[in-house]
């Protein structure tokens, strides 16, 4: 098992802890403030990219943001860099600047070009006596967070305790800062994938990775147990982080993906639920029920070439096994 592979294996039964034992009710009010928060920033800098607002409304919001999410969002980081840069910095070379700079990169490609060129944006203001060198990795944390903001499932922002872990594990480097930040953002979206983590679960899990943990199996089969149980009781947001969670335990789960039909199902989102059945069938194409799910979908939403379809492959179904 690799470095990558035994982290994501932590972080997962530690993910299976934190819902056990209710830590995501403890950060209920906290993801609240800060989806409301990520919302308005996210058009904030919309506005600013298009030049309908400048620099100093955008600092003026993630100030208020910052302060209205009891300074948890955006970043302290984030927020220091930004004052510092409007405040030492020339408003006609910064503006420009962030607006290039700040704009969501298409591909890692990109992002590691925009930190090489804000490295050397920060050199030349301090060659001018405008910032300290230091400042340049702050500067690049902001940029982070403006990626961030823009595409939250996308970029990761910096965190600091997570990228030491990640640098233990050697999944990140330690000297060449824009590599470096590349390193952490392609470590973290693999680690999200494998774990079945929410958006900010990964930071709020490392208290937990070195406590003794429940072997896998455990897991799986109390992941399932919760699924069937929160299903039952109509708990449907939740059974979708249980659902997420075990098929990173086992990505074949025919419990998660039965789990999910039935909470898009429960939440009147039936086009995911649809998705999800038409997925169920791919992977069980003798499974009757899983048709009979996909057919109920179908008829529901009023598809009916796709419902012919379905009833043509079940009955294929059918008529195979009076054969046999």
């Amino acid at each position: 098992m690799s470095s990558e592979e035994a982290l994501a294996d932590r972080f997962r039964r530690a993910l299976y802890v934190h819902l056990a034992e209710g830590g995501h009710l403890d950060h209920e009010d906290d993801d609240r403030a800060i989806s409301d928060s990520l919302s308005h920033l996210g058009r904030a800098m919309a506005e600013f990219l298009s030049g309908r607002i400048n620099l100093a409304t955008l600092k003026y919001r993630m100030d208020n943001a910052f302060v209205e999410t009891g300074c948890s969002f955006p970043p302290r980081e984030a927020v220091d860099a930004m004052r510092e840069a409007v405040l030492s910095i020339d408003v006609d070379e910064i503006s420009p600047a962030l607006s290039e700079l700040g704009s969501m990169p298409e591909d890692i490609t990109d992002a590691k070009g925009r930190l090489l060129d804000a490295e050397r944006f920060i050199e030349r203001q301090a060659s001018r006596g405008s910032v300290e060198r230091s400042f340049g990795d702050s500067f690049s944390a902001l940029l982070m967070c403006l990626w961030h903001l823009q595409a939250p499932g996308m970029w990761p922002m910096r965190h600091g305790p997570l990228m030491k872990v990640l640098q233990n594990e050697g999944l990140v480097g330690r000297g060449d800062p824009p590599q470096d930040l590349v390193d952490l953002i392609i470590a973290v979206r693999h680690l999200e994938e494998a774990t079945g983590a929410g958006r900010y679960d990964l930071g709020r899990l490392l208290p937990l990775l070195d406590d003794e943990l429940p072997p896998e199996e455990d897991c799986i089969r109390g992941s399932a147990e919760r699924i069937k149980a929160l299903v039952e009781e109509g708990g449907w947001d939740l059974a979708l982080r249980w659902c997420d969670l075990l098929l990173a335990f086992r990505p074949q789960s025919t419990e998660a993906l039965y789990g999910r039909i039935a909470a898009y199902e429960g939440k009147g989102l039936h086009m995911m639920a649809m998705a999800e059945a038409e997925d169920l069938v791919e992977l069980l194409p003798e499974d009757l029920t899983a048709h009979r799910r996909l057919l109920a979908l179908y008829k529901e939403k009023r598809m009916v070439p796709d419902y012919n379809r379905e009833v043509r492959r079940f009955k294929a179904i059918m008529d195979a096994r009076r054969g046999a």
